[in-house]
């Protein structure tokens, strides 16, 4: 049976404080994963925090950004209730890697720099494809910067190499939007030596950038549409002309796959359960992301909810089982595209050869679960 978006008590959910950064998320228990039939939805409360035995225990963890719209979707609609579970967002991939030495999470989202960096690191694996980031990741100056007056070149970016040198930069490494950021420098002939970069976590780079501190600011959605919509920044380089591809990744830690492959596999088809149904209802889906990003405390308008929904594709199932599929010589072409930013990576100097090969023989891209999923 084809779900409608379910709004209703969304505001009325238990909130859990999340690791490392100070937004809520919901914890609620719904009905179950694939199920044809509705079923009423038992709301945790305050004071009464007992358990089902019977429920299958799961730590799944997201940022607070469009790929984790999934399981907004799966928590409001009934998919997750065969899962006594816990949802936790992130600022990032750096301090959501760093929550797997914890135990802290089993399954999940994350950009592809997380990945590429959780993946060595961690021994991290990649499941499959979220929705598209390249679209969502820019650079922006205000309007009365010598930069916002340059002519964009034919890879989108504005100003030339002096222009660009000493410039103050707010900018959350580790990330898509540090690998975008060191993109355009390396375009212009830069490093990161040439700069000053304030590290700071892109919600965080808004409010500072807004505040009057730094020259340029690295930013993701939905805060690029505030920049332009809001207030009126002028942008001077983004990922897709620049010829990245950032999709967001579905992801499990090693534990995860090797000790409860099949409540991984349980969980992927419940997450792509949900991409699906949020692929037949745009309007829907945006309505519902402007829902849950007000809920975080992140500033989004509605028309900016649309955008996002519009230009930030979810893959289809057929589309990622394609992906991550071997071919006839034995490669996949989701790995391939993870060893592509990995190398972009060691020309920057934050990876090496060695973390590369780790991802290689460890099977970094693990295609088996996207292979057996079957939705209703």
């Amino acid at each position: 049976m084809e779900r409608e978006l379910n709004h209703i008590g969304r505001k009325n959910m238990k909130k859990k404080l999340a690791v490392l950064l100070v937004t809520g998320i919901l914890g609620v228990t719904l009905a179950a994963c694939g199920s044809g039939k509705e079923q009423k939805k038992n709301l945790e409360t305050a004071g009464n925090e007992s358990k089902s035995e019977d429920k299958i225990p799961l730590k799944i963890s997201h940022h607070p950004y469009l790929h984790a719209l999934p399981s907004i979707y799966a928590e409001d609609n009934g998919l997750y209730d065969e899962f006594d579970y816990t949802i936790d967002m992130y600022a990032g991939g750096p301090v959501q890697n760093e929550a797997i030495a914890s135990g802290a999470w089993e399954v999940g989202t994350t950009g592809i720099g997380g990945a590429v960096l959780g993946c060595p690191a961690y021994n991290m694996k990649v499941l499959g494809y979220s929705c598209d980031d390249t679209q969502a990741l820019d650079i922006w100056v205000r309007k009365d910067s010598e930069l916002a007056g340059k002519d964009a070149d034919e890879m989108g970016v504005r100003g030339t190499a002096e222009d660009w040198k000493g410039k103050k930069i707010l900018c959350q490494t580790g990330t898509t939007c540090h690998m975008t950021l060191i993109a355009t420098l390396e375009h212009l002939g830069l490093t990161m030596n040439d700069v000053e970069i304030i590290d700071t976590a892109v919600a965080q780079s808004y409010a500072a950038f807004k505040a009057g501190e730094a020259d340029v600011v690295c930013l993701w959605s939905p805060f690029g549409y505030q920049a332009e919509d809001v207030e009126g920044w002028i942008k001077v380089a983004d990922a897709g002309h620049l010829g990245l591809k950032m999709p967001t990744l579905i992801v499990a830690t090693e534990d995860a796959v090797k000790n409860r492959p099949e409540v991984v596999q349980e969980w992927l088809k419940c997450y792509l359960q949900s991409v699906e149904e949020l692929r037949k209802d745009p309007e829907g889906s945006a309505q519902l992301l402007y829902d849950f990003e007000e809920e975080e405390g992140i500033s989004m308008t509605e028309s900016a909810a649309k955008r996002d929904i519009e230009t930030r594709t979810f893959p289809s199932l057929e589309e990622n089982k394609k992906a991550f599929a071997q071919d006839s010589d034995g490669n996949i072409a989701a790995q391939e595209d993870l060893l592509k930013f990995a190398d972009f990576m060691i020309s920057q100097g934050k990876l090496t050869e060695k973390d590369k090969q780790a991802m290689i023989d460890n099977k970094a891209v693990d295609g088996t679960f996207m292979a057996n999923v079957t939705l209703d």
